[in-house]
This record gives C-alpha cells, sequence and structure tokens, in this order.
C-alpha cells in the first residue's frame, strides 16, 4: 500500500551497491528493473505470525527442496566472486574478513549505520558462521559468503536496516539476484526464518529445508490492508530506523 500523503522513510542506499547490483543484473541476464519503493516497505504485524506459525509447520527437510539450495548456494557464490573482484576486473571490489565476533552490534544505536560505512569505503566483516554454527546445506564458507552478499545487496543497497521491516526490503532487492529456483531457498533462509523468530520472541527457530507455501512468499502476504495500518506500521518501522542511526 502507498499513499503519497504519508511520509516514507528516509533511506540513503550506498549508490555503489545499487549500481553493482545494476550491473550484476545485467550480466546475468536478470532483470534491472526494481519494483520497490524500499523507503515503504513495511510488515504488517499479524503477516509476522502467520508466515511464522507457516515456516513452522514446514517439516525439516522436503524431497524437493535440496534442488532450491543447490542452486542458491552456486548463486550466492557467483555473487560474492563479483562483489570481491577487483575493479579493474569488473566486480565491486569489496574487501571482506570473517570474524570470530559480531563485527557490528546492530541493537545499539550506530551499529547498523558503521556497517554501511565501511561498505560505502570498500570493506565489510560477517561474523564466521564457524562460530555461530553450520548450516545443514551450505558449507561454512558458503554460508558466510552469503551472510556478506545479503547484508550488502539487501541491507546496503536499500539503505534499510536489520529490524523486521528492513528485513523484508533486503529479501525483496535480494530476490531480483537470484533465480526462481534459488528464490524459494531465499524466501525460507530469509523471511521465514526472520517471521518465525520475531513470533517466537526473538529465539532462532529450527533450520527447514523446506520452501514456503506460495502465499508465504508472496509479497503482498505482508502488506497491511488499510491505510490506518499502513500509516501505523510505517511509524514504527521510522522508529525502528531511526534507533539504528540509518534517519538523516
Amino acid at each position: 500500500m502507498r499513499n503519497a500523503n504519508i511520509p516514507a522513510l528516509n533511506v540513503s542506499p550506498v549508490a555503489s551497491v545499487v549500481e553493482g547490483a545494476r550491473r550484476f543484473a545485467a550480466r546475468h541476464g536478470l532483470t534491472t528493473r526494481d519494483h520497490w519503493d524500499y523507503s515503504r516497505v513495511v510488515v504488517a504485524p499479524e503477516a509476522v505470525a502467520k508466515v511464522g506459525a507457516a515456516y513452522m509447520a514446514l517439516p525439516f527437510m522436503t524431497n524437493d527442496a535440496p534442488r532450491a539450495w543447490k542452486a542458491m548456494a552456486e548463486e550466492t557464490a557467483r555473487q560474492f566472486e563479483f562483489l570481491t573482484a577487483p575493479e579493474s576486473a569488473g566486480g565491486m571490489g569489496i574487501t571482506v574478513t570473517v570474524e570470530d565476533a559480531d563485527p557490528y552490534d546492530t541493537s545499539a544505536p550506530g551499529g547498523t549505520r558503521a556497517f554501511f560505512d565501511d561498505v560505502a569505503n570498500g570493506r565489510m566483516r560477517v561474523m564466521s558462521t564457524a562460530v555461530t554454527g553450520s548450516h545443514f546445506m551450505f558449507s561454512d564458507d558458503v554460508n558466510d559468503m552469503f551472510r556478506a552478499v545479503h547484508d550488502v545487496f539487501g541491507h546496503a543497497g536499500t539503505g534499510r536496516g536489520v529490524d523486521r521491516h528492513g528485513e523484508e526490503a533486503a529479501f525483496r532487492r535480494h530476490s531480483l539476484m537470484f533465480s526462481r529456483l534459488a528464490q524459494r531457498a531465499l524466501a525460507t533462509e530469509t523471511r521465514g526464518q526472520n517471521h518465525a523468530m520475531i513470533a517466537a520472541g526473538g529465539e532462532f527457530q529450527d533450520q527447514k529445508i523446506a520452501v514456503l507455501p506460495h502465499w508465504a512468499r508472496d509479497f503482498r502476504t505482508v502488506a497491511p490492508t488499510t491505510l490506518a495500518d499502513y500509516r501505523a506500521t510505517l511509524t514504527q518501522a521510522a522508529a525502528f530506523h531511526a534507533a539504528q542511526g540509518l534517519a538523516a
């Protein structure tokens, strides 16, 4: 839902990331047309519980799901190669380091802003998967790569933070860089896990290698249904955004 009379969030995506995502899409035959006004992406409160419940209802693994995760792993590695390749070789030239401690305290004012500033200056840090616990389908290296590309292309590329609304914006933006097959895994890994965690009071839920039902992957699922709900939800998103040091 969009209304010109309701002020949008003041977002400042990293310009080099926006351009890099466009170049990557053109190189790999993906759409270069962005679908969303990321300053207005929000998640209705009832959608968190609904999508979270759908995630928790999934079995641990379904027979058809590994294909999607395999595609996501391969495409993540391709994105990471582009992210880190020197500019002289057609990449973005961002240096990524993997660390044993959380490099950006996004729960504190300025933590997310520090990450954005690092990316704008051609560097970033991610917390090691080996420390936090391995992924069932991805190697530790691939999962570290995913953390890097998702944070850069999803968050720095939209100017949105790590709250529930910013995660939705990051999911939408980053999904444009994946094939349709890989998008099925991405939805479970991002939207599904995030909503399940929030619905459970912030506790990370068991990992699933299963595809969310189509309705739970649909972007319209999370949209507020009334103008009053949209206004209230955008006000909440603005408060989260400001608390992370992202509002001008």
